[in-house]
């Protein structure tokens, strides 16, 4: 087993937590056990582990996704009450005209070289 491979193991000593299983998925997760190639109680510690941040980070996505919301609730509130101004797609157009277009002057290369 690489170090890539190796169990996660506790970092401190703490009492160990017991879980009452039936025997289904006691079977279970000896199965995921010999999957991983690991002993069951540190398939079923290292399974909950992988639970617990998934389920952390759909938290973090979800605090997130509602913070976006809000802003670009505000943000459309703003527009409508005219305080953001829209540009015509006429601006636009000509805004990438100008800066497409290439700069004359000393700094700029010629096509002889």
């Amino acid at each position: 087993m690489g170090r890539e491979e190796r169990a996660v193991k506790a970092k401190t000593k703490v009492p160990p937590v017991s879980v009452a299983v039936t025997s289904e998925q006691r079977e279970e997760f000896a199965s995921e056990a010999r999957r991983r190639g690991l002993g069951v109680s540190t398939t079923i510690r290292n399974l909950a582990v992988e639970r617990t941040t998934q389920l952390r980070d759909e938290r973090q996505r979800e605090r997130a996704r509602r913070w976006q919301t809000q802003r670009m609730l505000a943000l459309a509130d703003r527009i409508d009450s005219g305080q953001v101004g829209e540009a015509s797609q006429e601006e636009i157009d000509r805004i990438f005209a100008e800066v497409e277009t290439p700069a004359e002057g000393p700094s700029a290369v010629s096509a002889d070289g």
